[in-house]
């Protein structure tokens, strides 16, 4: 039973000795007892007692009142009660499971099993969740034998009570002698691991990460403490400084990391009351509470979140230092070493590069970057030898200011952001072993930052790694065909180094209050100068820094079929080395804030802003692209491809008589053609027309509506786009001169896919119009459908309007908490106050929608009447409150 002295206000056992025996049935006396316990825990929790005798009280009041409920209802010596797992390791928390072995002799008495079946169904009424086994010591042995799972918890295990012999024969029997050796084992355990991490990285447990399961998170360090147990027998991490595997310091720091996770997963369980190891965004604000970190905004969350992660990044750096070093004690000790020179400092040893004395970096402090620049140029070498990493750590003191402005560190430096290869993967290497933020204080600074929403899955200096890790991969083949311009543009760029560099910069400027763009700038300035880089070389560098959200923001907020909007883009971007940088930058940039937010549509909208902007750039000021002949050749197109569909042109042409010219400027040539060949197919005019293309121009699944024009089709059509799972990107709006309405949707699956078959198609079409025909010009609101996420955040409606002079017409900009149905309530709202809808452009960030819609009134003019201004916010605000 677990080590320690008794505490009497959590367990007193003569009093619940007496109270058992003054009542019939004993279950009510242990309910009770295990409810004051946890209620005593938590309490000592919030008061802020120590959290490793919090643990090791848990543990010791537990075996208390298992062993009296043994002692209650078995009597035979048949049986021993084991702790296997956590609780055999006595790392219980608030709601963590129990999980027992009963060892039974081989041939068990019939009616004495039945006294361990009264006992477990007993456990289970007063409350424990239990997770048991009832084996034989042959039965251990074989189980363990093809389950290293099974193992581990039987490595872990503590006698409770009931017969020692037996137990001591069951770990002989699971012994590494018997079952698993050490190689062995360790080999299986590191497998393990790989999967566990690919599972548990994906983007929602960035965003929630799993305290347990995770990289740096409590399975990390358990893994140490796994294979340390198998390899010396029973030892606990304490240990491993005497065995020279881990430091005084180091241990101080993997202890603190674990009581910080212990902490961190006990407040989950007051929070819940139940067991939970994801830290989900409904949790993150209480747990901050209970750990000391509270605001009325979320600097409270964001502080707690970012000494989490910067916790269990010193975690994933010694699970790597110690599973090296056991490597080599377990798998590589035997062996003959394979020694390479590098150079008078360097070695590679087993394939990994080690320093050649432990003095090297305080003798030659460049070396510190020189490794990395090694590792760079020997794609063999498979990382840096633990013994090595230790030093590293050790010297970052050597990383000052007269380090920072020596010539040979600057060029080493630029010379790894310049190498051919593993550009990403080695500043992410420097910044794990603490490099980098020594080297850079700006990047230190924001070390775990995170920011509290549903957009940014990644900390801060997590997404800038990513980023440059993207721009580097574009060049690779492996990304040709997801990312073909990419993959052009970065093939040609001069200098790939100025690309990393703006990376490295553009959102260095985080969390200090301000625009975090131009603060960016002075940043990037400063150090592209220390590094003797040109003065075009530093100011385009700080140009993209500025710049880095122009191309989404021009993209996602501008009508980029707009002539006009290309032109002034073009202006702004100055020339195509400028372009093709930003563009770059973006993308990666986009993909490196959220893999999933990348899709065709998002694809599509960047490459066309690319190639519009080039051709005005080649064309240059003096040929400006004429909205007369974008039109000319939008119909000469559309004419070509309905060429032969047995159509004749008059009616063609007569059909397109009947709207503005500005329908040609804001549809695709496959659009113009197939809803003038859609349109003239249908013949019962009275109903309306719905169309679904599975693959457009435009990187989405397109859905037209034709039908007379009335209130409501806009609000209606979006209800029942939402309802079917599909998410609207951007809407096209016109109204000809007969009256009818030729609406145009973007859409895209949920998970950003297109529409893919047939018969998804059909259910769409007949989804849609089934609701068209429906709907009048009353629809009811229904319910809001909210994502478990979305309730962690409270975004007030925002609504903004701006005159477009040049085109006649209002652009209202609606910014809203994200959830199913506010387009078909935003459009509810328009039409109850006469505003009529041109265009759409739908973003979403996160748990945020940022919606811009392009608005006239009823004489398809701009809308100046304060009273309908009015009209449309208070009308939005309410629908969407």
């Amino acid at each position: 039973m677990c080590n320690i002295i008794a505490d009497d206000f959590l367990f007193d056992e003569a009093l619940f000795q007496r109270e058992l025996k003054q009542q019939d049935q004993p279950l009510a006396t242990f309910k009770s007892s295990l409810k004051n316990g946890y209620d005593y825990l938590s309490e000592e929790f919030k008061s802020g007692e120590n959290i490793e005798l919090i643990v090791k009280k848990q543990g010791w009041f537990i075996d208390q009142l298992l062993v009296i409920a043994w002692r209650q209802f078995v009597t035979s010596d048949d049986f021993t009660l084991v702790a296997v797992g956590g609780y055999g390791r006595s790392e219980l928390l608030l709601a963590s499971d129990i999980d027992l072995m009963i060892l039974e002799k081989r041939w068990a008495n019939k009616n004495n099993k039945q006294q361990v079946s009264s006992f477990l169904t007993f456990l289970w009424d007063f409350g424990l969740e239990v997770g048991h086994s009832v084996r034989t010591v042959n039965e251990c042995q074989y189980e363990a034998k093809n389950d290293i799972t099974i193992m581990t918890n039987i490595m872990e295990s503590r006698l409770l009570c009931g017969n020692e012999k037996l137990y001591e024969k069951m770990r002989k029997a699971t012994s590494p002698k018997k079952i698993w050796p050490t190689r062995k084992y360790f080999e299986a355990k590191l497998i393990e691991q790989k999967a566990r991490h690919e599972k548990y990285n994906d983007s929602a447990s960035k965003l929630e990460p799993n305290v347990k399961e995770s990289p740096g998170g409590l399975r990390d360090i358990q893994m140490i403490s796994w294979v340390a147990k198998r390899h010396f027998d029973n030892i606990d991490l304490n240990s491993l400084v005497k065995h020279k595997f881990l430091t005084k310091e180091e241990y101080s720091l993997l202890e603190s990391g674990r009581n910080l996770l212990w902490r961190v997963r006990f407040a989950l369980h007051i929070t819940t009351n139940r067991r939970e190891d994801r830290l989900l965004f409904e949790y993150q604000r209480p747990v901050a509470e209970l750990m000391g970190f509270s605001s009325k905004d979320n600097k409270g969350i964001e502080e707690f979140m970012k000494m989490y992660f910067k916790s269990i990044r010193e975690i994933i750096r010694l699970n790597e230092m110690l599973l090296q070093h056991f490597q080599e004690e377990i798998i590589y000790k035997k062996r003959k070493e394979k020694i390479i020179p590098i150079n008078s400092r360097f070695q590679k040893r087993n394939d990994y590069i080690e320093v050649v004395n432990k003095n090297i970096f305080k003798r030659y402090p460049f070396a510190l970057f020189e490794i990395f620049l090694l590792c760079q140029q020997d794609l063999t070498t498979k990382g840096v030898r633990a013994s090595t990493i230790r030093l590293i750590r050790n010297n970052l003191h050597l990383i000052d200011d007269d380090f920072r402005n020596d010539i040979r560190n600057k060029s080493l430096f630029i010379e790894i952001i310049k190498q051919p290869n593993m550009v990403g993967h080695k500043l992410r290497m420097m910044h794990r072993y603490g490099v980098l933020g020594a080297y850079m204080p700006t990047f230190a600074a924001i070390e775990g930052q995170m920011q509290f929403d549903l957009f940014h899955i990644f900390t801060v200096d997590e997404h800038i790694l990513t980023v440059i890790q993207n721009l580097r991969l574009f060049g690779t083949d492996e990304y040709k065909e997801k990312f073909p311009i990419c993959n052009g543009i970065t093939k040609k760029l001069p200098k790939l180094e100025l690309l990393y560099l703006a990376g490295l910069f553009h959102d260095i400027a985080k969390g200090r209050g301000g625009d975090h763009a131009k603060l960016g700038i002075k940043d990037a300035l400063t150090f592209c100068k220390m590094h003797e880089l040109s003065d075009y070389d530093s100011k385009l560098v700080a140009w993209l820094v500025e710049k880095h959200l122009l191309i989404s923001k021009t993209a996602q907020r501008e009508d980029i079929d707009d002539p006009e909007v290309i032109k002034k883009f073009a202006n702004e971007v100055r020339d195509q080395n400028h372009l093709d940088y930003l563009h770059i930058l973006t993308v990666a940039d986009i993909c490196g804030t959220n893999p999933e937010l990348w899709n065709s549509w998002k694809s599509t909208q960047l490459t066309n802003l690319y190639q519009r902007t080039l051709y005005e750039l080649r064309r240059g000021n003096e040929k400006p692209i004429l909205k007369k002949e974008r039109i000319k050749d939008t119909k000469q197109e559309s004419l070509a491809l309905i060429a032969n569909k047995d159509m004749l042109e008059q009616s063609i042409l007569s059909l397109w008589k009947t709207v503005d010219e500005d329908y040609f400027l804001r549809h695709n040539t496959d659009e113009v053609a197939w809803h003038t060949e859609g349109i003239l197919k249908h013949k019962n005019k009275s109903d309306p027309l719905v169309l679904v293309m599975k693959k457009s121009s435009r990187g989405g699944s397109l859905i037209f509506v034709y039908m007379q024009d009335r209130k409501n089709i806009f609000a209606t059509a979006t209800r029942a786009i939402e309802k079917l799972g599909l998410t609207v990107v951007d809407a096209k709006i016109i109204t000809n001169r007969k009256d009818f309405t030729l609406d145009t949707f973007v859409v895209l699956e949920n998970d950003g896919a297109l529409i893919k078959n047939n018969d998804r198609s059909n259910e769409v079409k007949s989804r849609i119009l089934k609701e068209l025909k429906s709907t009048s010009n009353k629809m009811g609101q229904g319910d809001w459908l909210e994502k478990r996420q979305l309730k962690s955040f409270n975004i007030p409606t925002h609504i903004t309007f701006e005159s477009d002079e040049k085109n006649n017409r209002t652009i209202m900009e609606v910014s809203t908490i994200d959830r199913p149905g506010v387009l078909s309530r935003i459009g509810m709202a328009m039409d109850m106050c006469g505003a009529k809808l041109q265009n759409a452009k739908i973003a979403t960030y996160g748990e945020r929608a940022e919606d811009i819609f392009y608005l006239q009134n009823d004489e398809n003019k701009m809308i100046d009447d304060p009273l309908k201004f009015e009209c449309l916010k208070s009308s939005i605000i309410d629908a969407l409150s």
